[in-house]
């Protein structure tokens, strides 16, 4: 081998070293893809007093996607979440959250999500399916957006990531004190990382 090709090999491989994640990304793969629950996130959003915005977020999740992006009517996704894992920087106002006026955390110990018809919408999907909360199951639909996919070897290797969100009132699904305090309609959103 010539030597002056290879004193020029580690300058020609350099750019391969210092690629970036999003370098690496490719389409994702057709198959089921796993939540990674450290890099997902449940939050929602409600009406104090019609003044502002309280936010929350669920720290247990968990769940799995099919997915294949050239046929997504054939994609599925389920979705587990523990209600009693309920984050709202505040002890006193999440121990109620967990008690019987809210989400009732002991007779209910999971909220879940079943897709039952996924269909490409503008640039991104509409997921319906059910919603199972507080003991209630209704028909919702999420809309979703893809935010990204990757393949990184010291990562864990292929991802996926999607936006999903909702809206729906909380007085459906049988948690309807404090009205006049806090707001019926609830935003909920999932913000998804997948892995294989």
């Amino acid at each position: 081998m010539n030597p002056r090709f290879l004193l020029l090999l580690p300058v020609l491989l350099l750019p391969l070293a210092f690629r970036s994640p999003a370098a690496a990304a490719q389409a994702p793969a057709p198959g089921k893809w796993k939540v990674d629950a450290v890099h997902s996130a449940v939050l929602y959003r409600i009406k104090h007093l019609d003044t502002s915005w309280s936010i929350g977020r669920f720290n247990g999740v968990s769940g799995t996607l099919d997915f294949d992006e050239q046929k997504p009517a054939e994609s599925k996704l389920g979705i587990e979440i523990d209600p009693a894992s309920v984050d709202t920087n505040n002890k006193a106002r999440e121990d109620h959250l967990r008690g019987p006026d809210f989400f009732s955390v002991k007779e209910f110990p999971k909220i879940s999500f079943a897709s039952t018809k996924v269909a490409k919408s503008g640039d991104g999907y509409d997921i319906s399916g059910e919603l199972n909360l507080h003991g209630v199951k209704k028909s919702v639909t999420f809309h979703a957006l893809k935010t990204g996919s990757s393949d990184v070897a010291v990562a864990g290797g292929p991802r996926i990531g999607f936006l999903a969100e909702t809206k729906l009132k909380r007085s459906e699904f049988g948690m309807d004190k404090y009205l006049e305090m806090i707001g019926d309609e609830v935003t909920l959103t999932l913000s998804l990382e997948l892995s294989h």
